[in-house]
């Protein structure tokens, strides 16, 4: 039986959304919050880019830049990858493994709906 993404691999999620503008800090402390790898960035609500924990170690923290005056448009990978909720978990784990991505937006449309982690994908492998 194929599993999509949504609902059988992603369910109810709290979805962090944060705009261009926010700054760099502001998402960190917003992720450490959270507990979460990655927030999604919007721009009137479609989906623009994705900032991880790896964006902001590369490219604030080592390159000392100020947090608080960067804003996440500047370290965030634009244009991300997606897939929609009802792509088949193999799909995403197929993109994720060969893109090295930890962290894929799913989207209906320009509309982030949801943010798949390869933990989710470890979890339905496991049988949780």
């Amino acid at each position: 039986m194929k599993r999509k993404l949504m609902p059988d691999v992603v369910k109810a999620q709290d979805l962090v959304l944060v705009p261009e503008d926010a700054s760099a800090l502001t998402v960190s402390r917003l992720m450490a919050e959270k507990r979460i790898g990655a927030v999604l960035v919007v721009n009137h609500g479609d989906l623009v880019g994705i900032v991880t924990e790896r964006d902001l170690n590369v490219k604030v923290l080592a390159t000392q830049v100020d947090a608080s005056e960067t804003p996440v448009s500047a370290v965030m990978t634009r244009n991300p990858d997606t897939l929609p909720p009802d792509a088949d978990a193999s799909e995403a784990l197929a993109m994720m493994q060969s893109k090295h991505y930890r962290h894929l937006p799913i989207t209906q449309g320009k509309r982030a709906v949801g943010i798949l982690s390869i933990r989710d994908l470890f979890r339905i492998a496991g049988g949780q």
